[in-house]
């Protein structure tokens, strides 16, 4: 083996099906293997496979069915167990109408063929009467569904999640619906699937309805014969039109008869009308389906399909239809396979084909610039994406326009646009990097709201980074992440040490699954202490992860990969149980008057059952729900803003402490802090590590401690080091401390040993880094 070869192999982890691409790279009296996880570029070539051949089916005029039938079905295969339904709103908007739903049964799809369009008229009446995504997570017990809950519950179907399908006159045309047979909420990567499938439906529905229309014209003229004319093929002129022809082409009768009829022939298709005229040569000759453009009195073209017969004199009858629209309707069909309906730019499958040819020419460096709009999600969440697509739409046009010639960009994904070039020198590249980051800054516009954005650019470049479109577009998109990742609103190159972190997450991603199996993860305990007399209150339990191939390992750097792995659930409830265990322990040697404190990722505190899973590990060890202090991030707090307030206020009512960890580093607003019951401010320790002696640090500390204590909350600060600190702290009013100078994270039977010398002050377990 004298070459890198790739194996694609599929294996399946946990519940899911996911893709590995194994990559076999020969080496001296070795084989090199290294793994990479392709699900989601699967899950994306699938969907832009399904979508071809449902814009085949389209282009072919099969059925509006067939075409919404594929539709479900590519819906379900990425979405096991969900059962797809697609709805359409009669012409006046006022009933729903069965389109497809090729999983659920007969009787329940004529059950509620006709129902009313309206406010509580099920998930899909309601989503066209509020033009917003319905979700109805639980049918029996939802007022949507008050009317019309019995044929669900005995057809077995217990969640319905529709969402509208707009019209190009911004109607709603129909619904695209998700069914389940059980009780439970969408995800986000379903959502995702849902809007990926909508304009595709649109497409669909619009297509043949205009299909149809041009079909009882067409059918129209092939019964009437409206448009006809007698043609001298020996002269070359047109002998006789009725006033049909002279209507559709604005010529009048005389100026079609004293022309030649080449000089109505558009230059392209003379050829093509000459073969035709060449076959009516001699008597009953007959050609049939000639398709050329004729020009008309004002200058356009208009699409015409002849049928003509020779007579004895020489004479060509002809009989003619207008096709324009249905050429039309196949232009828009082709434009639409290809581009995005959102913003009019070319799909990934074009650009990646552009990508290709301009790679073909090995000796001129080829750029991809990968550009991402910065927490773009919030425009959705709080605007609707309404607002959204607008905003896409312009910044589609502001990036085009600002390209250079040569130049091709592409919607990659979501908020994503790719931009290919060929440049032998780096600085114009970079300059057309910032250039594009300005027109996004740009203040826009939109819907009563001017909007702020910044977007974050990688840089990938042939054939340093790759000589393939899928590895150059694979790294511009790691140093875009790496971009953001540093805060937004930059450019990252791609880079050698990129790709080492990016092994590096991968190695790390393979050793965390299994884990918590292998009994690899622990928790350490820091103490924390009241700032007045540094007695004990409780301590916080801290993750470890020590793998007997890598080392101990910090958070920092297994937690992001937990997160993009979707593990944090897993994980966090093994901290949960773990640390309520270890509260049990520590009540049943007689300790009390202490708090063991978690911290929650945004993973988990998005999650539906997550107070449920917080309850039943308190009840599974018997611990008082006023032990357990829930710490959170200001970041986590953003996301799903009224879910989160919901879930915490339930916490709270339990008795459970909530705390706000690293304070002032995120990007909440005081008007968002005080929608959540939170009981404690923790100052991040960024702004403690320069008191007494940094005066901003020792102001902004002075302010979070008035603020927190004006609403009513407990103020900690963490990463006190030095007693200078913990006494300047104690003196501003900080009620609490954390940090090295007062007790180091240790494991749970050193922990216990603060409660021992609780009596003296600053006598907990101690120590330097």
């Amino acid at each position: 083996m004298d070459r890198q070869e790739a194996l694609s192999l599929e294996t399946r982890w946990g519940n899911e099906d996911r893709w590995i691409e194994c990559l076999i790279q020969p080496a001296p009296a070795s084989v090199l293997l290294s793994f990479v996880d392709v699900t989601k570029r699967r899950r994306l070539a699938r969907m832009g496979e399904g979508h071809r051949e449902v814009l085949t089916g389209i282009a072919g005029q099969h059925p509006l069915k067939e075409s919404l039938e594929r539709i479900a079905h590519l819906h379900e295969e990425l979405n096991p167990g969900g059962l797809c339904s697609l709805v359409l709103a009669d012409k006046d908007r006022k009933r729903i109408l069965h389109g497809a739903a090729p999983s659920l049964p007969d009787s329940y799809n004529r059950a509620i063929h006709g129902l009313p369009i309206g406010d509580q008229e099920g998930s899909c009446g309601t989503a066209i009467w509020r033009r917003e995504r319905i979700i109805v997570a639980d049918i029996a017990n939802d007022p949507l569904w008050i009317k019309h809950r019995d044929i669900a519950l005995r057809h077995g179907l217990h969640a319905c999640w529709s969402t509208p399908v707009f019209g190009s006159d911004g109607e709603a045309i129909g619904t695209f619906a998700v069914y389940y047979r059980e009780v439970r909420e969408p995800s986000a990567f379903e959502l995702g699937c849902i809007d990926q499938m909508l304009t595709i439906t649109a497409i669909a529905i619009e297509s043949a309805r205009l299909i149809e229309k041009v079909r009882e014209r067409d059918g129209f003229f092939e019964l009437s014969f409206d448009i006809y004319c007698v043609v001298d093929t020996g002269a070359g002129y047109i002998a006789q039109a009725n006033p049909a022809f002279s209507r559709l082409t604005g010529h009048s009768e005389a100026e079609l008869c004293g022309t030649p009829y080449v000089e109505f022939i558009h230059p392209d298709d003379l050829d093509l009308v000459a073969r035709a005229v060449g076959m009516l040569r001699s008597t009953d000759d007959r050609v049939q389906d000639v398709v050329y453009r004729f020009r008309c009195h004002d200058g356009s073209y208009r699409w015409i399909s002849w049928t003509a017969v020779v007579a004895e004199d020489g004479r060509a009858f002809a009989v003619g239809r207008d096709i324009t629209a249905g050429r039309q309707v196949e232009a828009d069909l082709a434009h639409a396979a290809s581009h995005d309906a959102v913003t009019r730019l070319p799909h990934r499958l074009v650009f990646e084909t552009q990508l290709e040819a301009l790679l073909v020419d090995e000796s001129r460096p080829v750029w991809v610039l990968l550009l991402g709009i910065d927490r773009f999600q919030v425009i959705n969440e709080f605007m609707g994406h309404l607002v959204g697509d607008e905003v896409l739409r312009r910044i589609a046009a502001r990036l085009r326009d600002s390209l250079d010639a040569g130049a091709r960009i592409a919607r990659f994904a979501g908020d994503e646009f790719v931009i290919a070039l060929g440049s032998p020198h780096r600085g114009p590249v970079v300059e057309l990097a910032e250039r594009l980051r300005s027109v996004v800054a740009e203040p826009m516009e939109c819907h009563d709201y001017q909007l702020m954005l910044s977007a974050s650019v990688g840089i990938s470049r042939s054939p340093e980074h790759g000589q393939h479109s899928q590895d150059l577009l694979c790294h511009a998109e790691a140093a875009m992440i790496r971009a953001k990742r540093r805060g937004r609103d930059g450019i990252c190159e791609f880079s050698v040490e990129h790709m080492k972190d990016t092994e590096d997450r991968l190695l790390l991603g393979r050793n965390l699954r299994g884990a918590i199996e292998r009994g690899e993860l622990s928790l350490h305990y820091q103490s924390q202490h009241r700032a007045s007399d540094h007695r004990l209150s409780g301590f916080e339990a801290l993750l470890r992860w020590d793998n007997p191939e890598l080392g101990a390992l910090s958070p920092a750097r297994f937690i992001p990969i937990a997160e993009t792995m979707g593990m944090m659930s897993k994980i966090g409830a093994w901290v949960l149980d773990q640390a309520c265990r270890q509260a049990r322990t520590w009540l049943d040697a007689g300790h009390v008057d202490f708090r063991i404190a978690i911290n929650i990722s945004a993973q988990e505190l998005q999650q539906s059952s997550f107070v449920k899973t917080v309850m039943a590990a308190l009840q599974r060890h018997s611990v008082p729900a006023n032990v357990l202090d829930i710490e959170l991030t200001e970041s986590s707090l953003m996301e799903n803003v009224e879910r989160v307030r919901i879930a915490l206020t339930e916490l709270k009512a339990f008795g459970i402490r909530l705390s706000l960890d690293d304070f002032g580093t995120g990007y909440s607003s005081l008007a968002y802090l005080r929608q959540f019951p939170i009981d404690k401010l923790k100052i991040d320790q960024r702004f403690v590590r320069g008191l007494p002696f940094n005066d901003d640090d020792a102001a902004i500390a002075k302010t979070i401690i008035a603020m927190g204590h004006q609403l009513r909350m407990v103020v900690a600060a963490e990463g006190v080091e030095t007693a200078e600190q913990a006494e300047f702290l104690g003196a501003i009013g900080c009620d609490e401390l954390q940090g090295f100078h007062l007790g180091l994270p240790v494991r749970a039977e050193l922990a216990a040993l603060s409660f021992e010398f609780d009596d003296s002050p600053g006598a907990c377990v101690k120590g330097g880094r």
